[in-house]
């Protein structure tokens, strides 16, 4: 692998690892998820992601287009918390007493950034929309 596509790599999978841990950190139960919202909203603008037009109080939808035609696919991550305190001692743990990611929605939505991002990288041979 090229050094440069490497550090990109590197980069990419430290920017993930950060937004793990602050999903994880800020735990939002369903329908409070704004700073969840705006923090997704924030990784998906600044990759140059199309965020679509919605009502939605929380929770968005985007769009990367192909270069070429196609189907469109639809991927969904769960955003929601659960009402748990957290009894860990993680340097990234809950900092809302009472709320906590156990269900591993934090590892769905860094999962759900990250494809994103590899398919935003490599839409010029994607055929459709994602």
């Amino acid at each position: 692998m090229p050094e440069e596509k490497l550090m990109e790599k590197r980069l990419m999978e430290a920017r993930l690892m950060e937004a793990f841990c602050w999903f994880h950190q800020h735990p939002e139960l369903s329908y409070e998820e704004y700073e969840t919202t705006a923090r997704i909203r924030e990784y998906l603008e600044e990759a140059g992601i199309e965020i679509l037009p919605a009502e939605l109080e929380t929770g968005l939808a985007a769009v990367i287009r192909g270069a070429q035609e196609g189907p469109i696919q639809a991927l969904r991550c769960d955003i929601d918390a659960l009402p748990i305190t957290e009894e860990t001692d993680l340097p990234y743990r809950s900092v809302y007493p009472g709320k906590m990611h156990a269900c591993g929605h934090d590892f769905h939505i860094t999962a759900g950034l990250g494809a994103a991002f590899l398919l935003r990288e490599n839409r010029k041979s994607l055929k459709g929309e994602v």
